[in-house]
């Protein structure tokens, strides 16, 4: 397999990746551990490759924006009285 074969030619270590995302070691370890970030083992030492992260910054990125738009949405609804109507024939006391 030649170099260029390789989802990128660039491959971080937990330091390297640390410095990048500016993120300590001790929180990548904790993502590794999880399964939450990206990662591949050559002779049992973790490594990342610089591509699939930056792919899965832009992944979450898009996601997070997802949710606040669905936030932002139910908000709104909420603030409009379309979730919980307001049967104006009722009065305080009943």
């Amino acid at each position: 397999m030649k170099e260029t074969d390789l989802p990128d030619d660039e491959v971080m270590s937990y330091k390297g990746l640390a410095e990048y995302l500016k993120l300590s070691v001790h929180t990548l370890r904790h993502k590794v551990s999880n399964r939450t970030i990206p990662f591949f083992k050559i002779d049992g030492s973790v490594r990342f490759y610089k591509k699939k992260i930056d792919a899965w910054i832009v992944e979450k990125h898009r996601a997070k924006n997802k949710e606040q738009r669905a936030e932002n949405k139910v908000q709104g609804e909420i603030g409009n009285g379309e979730l919980f109507p307001v049967d104006e024939g009722m009065s305080n006391g009943e």
